[in-house]
């Protein structure tokens, strides 16, 4: 039974961050249903995939959008990284992008 709730609770996750990134429009329902996904997540203990954890600012706790509510840039040094800022704190993080090796 513990297995059913934890898969419909992730679905019901899943359904509710892809409401949210349809609805951009409106940032307060944006924000709820976004706070509510998280809500979902913490009581039933499931950690969030890492494209939804990804869409969470790592200092406010915000939810972001790319383009909306955080500016993404790349970065043009020897190491390749992807700045993304939160529009609503100003907390800049990277993500380092691996080069492939070639073959």
């Amino acid at each position: 039974m513990k297995k059913l709730h934890k898969d419909l609770a992730l679905q019901r996750i899943e359904i509710l961050v892809k409401n949210a990134l349809k609805t951009s429009k409106d940032p307060i329902l944006l924000q709820k249903q976004a706070k509510l996904a998280k809500r979902i997540s913490t009581k039933f203990r499931i950690r969030l995939p890492y494209e939804i954890r990804q869409l969470y600012c790592k200092k406010c706790k915000q939810f972001i959008i790319p383009g909306k509510t955080a500016r993404v840039r790349v970065g043009r040094a020897k190491v390749k990284a992807i700045r993304i800022t939160c529009l609503s704190c100003g907390h800049i993080y990277r993500k380092i992008i691996k080069r492939q090796s070639p073959k």
